[in-house]
């Protein structure tokens, strides 16, 4: 009799296994936790819950768009600011600013970042082992020896000094006419 209830005993154990609760409880009866094989959430920030393109991350809200950068400046890639008492003048292009001054007028070329924020934008490299920064902002400004209104406020900083200034965007290079291009070639 003993060996029939110990062959039934066996047999109702693979079924047993099949139970997905009943393998919980004897995992934990033999110390393998199931929560410790769940990973871990994660600690960093987590990536944006919906499209950029449906709701601007910047507000959290739909139907509101925050412009995160001034449209003028964020376009435009090369300008030409310049300022008074001293004198100085600093055209960028791309990442490649070239400054002047009055003592200096072939300039200095000087490898620069281009950084946009929401009010305009910053070139910011090195010269002489020491920050070069021109900020750009998207203010009005009147030089008041030409009598002259720009579009653009400048503030240069270069040897730890900041220089006041007025800024536009650069012109674009002239279009080779049809004329020109037959007396180049011959």
């Amino acid at each position: 009799m003993f060996p029939r209830l110990a062959i039934l005993a066996l047999m109702t154990l693979p079924l047993a296994a099949c139970d997905t609760q009943v393998m919980t409880d004897l995992r934990r009866g033999v110390g393998l936790d199931d929560a410790a094989a769940q990973p871990e959430e994660p600690t960093g920030p987590r990536p944006p819950a919906v499209s950029p393109l449906e709701q601007p991350i910047e507000t959290g809200t739909v139907g509101r768009v925050v412009p995160t950068a001034e449209p003028v400046t964020y376009r435009t890639t090369a300008f030409v600011a310049g300022g008074n008492e001293p004198a100085w003048n600093v055209e960028v292009s791309g990442d490649m600013a070239v400054y002047r001054t009055a003592d200096n007028q072939t300039g200095r070329q000087i490898p620069v970042n281009r950084l946009v924020f929401s009010q305009g934008v910053e070139y910011i490299g090195v010269l002489g082992g020491r920050p070069f920064v021109l900020n750009l902002r998207a203010a009005k400004c009147k030089d008041s020896m030409v009598d002259e209104t720009y579009p653009l406020t400048a503030r240069l900083t270069v040897n730890g000094q900041t220089q006041p200034g007025c800024a536009q965007p650069a012109a674009p290079a002239a279009p080779a006419t049809a004329e020109a291009a037959p007396a180049a070639a011959g």
